[in-house]
């Protein structure tokens, strides 16, 4: 089993791998995926916040449901920039990780704690790749609003997960570690269904 303070570098890894490959098109599939996997972010943070039963993972979760909520439409300003609008159909690999999600027993609180920590971490390695990315694209600043965004905040968000891991996560490493497991799995999901 992979240690979970592994994880968020090797999905940076498998994700920065697929980066050099990407063209346009590939970025506005992307963006559309982004706009449907993070729609209902702030409801499924919400949820998680009302579940808790540990008062520093209730406050977490409310936080981000708060700074989460409107960011996929920071995606369909970025997909509208390059002319594109989002797709109807949510995607096969998005209503699987929200089956995952709203599935959590609310007894199994550390799973989203878990999934969350691999979630805001990832972006802090993937800092360089995605902004060469970017660059290689020739993008302007109204067409990668999403992506530019999310690499700073999610630098706060992997901080404070990380510091609630070390002060929740030892009682119960293998909850913890299952809900790592799975986000990670249907994140990199979704990113190879993008981007692979």
């Amino acid at each position: 089993m992979v240690p979970i303070d592994q994880m968020p570098a090797i999905m940076a890894r498998t994700v920065a791998a697929w980066l050099p490959t990407v063209d346009r098109a590939g970025y506005v599939a992307f963006l559309d995926m982004m706009v449907h996997y993070t729609r209902r972010s702030g409801d499924r943070l919400r949820h998680a916040a009302a579940v808790a039963s540990e008062p520093r993972l209730r406050r977490f979760f409310a936080e981000l449901a708060d700074d989460e909520m409107d960011h996929w439409r920071l995606a369909a300003a970025d997909l509208s920039a390059l002319g594109g609008a989002p797709s109807v159909e949510v995607p096969a690999e998005v209503a699987a990780f929200e089956a995952f999600w709203w599935g959590v027993e609310p007894a199994d609180e550390l799973v989203f704690l878990g999934a969350l920590y691999v979630l805001e971490r990832v972006g802090g390695h993937l800092q360089e790749p995605a902004r060469a990315a970017l660059g290689r694209l020739g993008l302007n600043k109204q067409q990668a609003r999403f992506i530019l965004v999310h690499l700073e905040v999610d630098a706060d968000h992997g901080a404070r997960a990380d510091e609630l891991v070390r002060a929740l996560g030892p009682g119960d490493v293998e909850t913890l570690t299952r809900g790592a497991t799975q986000a990670m799995a249907h994140w990199l999901a979704i990113h190879r269904r993008a981007l692979g």
